[in-house]
């Protein structure tokens, strides 16, 4: 369990550096222009900083 704990850490924090850094690839994949064309921006924002939160919450509480 402390492998997938830490994993998702990992995970984790890189969702984060892509929430702050917002690279121009993550913006340019496939996926997401769907997502923002169904969710709109600011739903796709959202989206991602809750899945953020969970993942990296989850890989926590493993860890603990």
């Amino acid at each position: 369990m402390q492998v997938l704990g830490t994993v998702l850490v990992i995970i984790g924090i890189i969702y984060v550096y892509m929430i702050v850094m917002r690279p121009p690839f993550l913006m340019n994949n496939f996926k997401v222009k769907i997502m923002v064309k169904k969710m709109g921006v600011k739903g796709f924002w959202i989206f991602f900083i809750v899945w953020t939160i969970l993942v990296l919450g989850g890989g926590i509480l493993i860890l603990v």
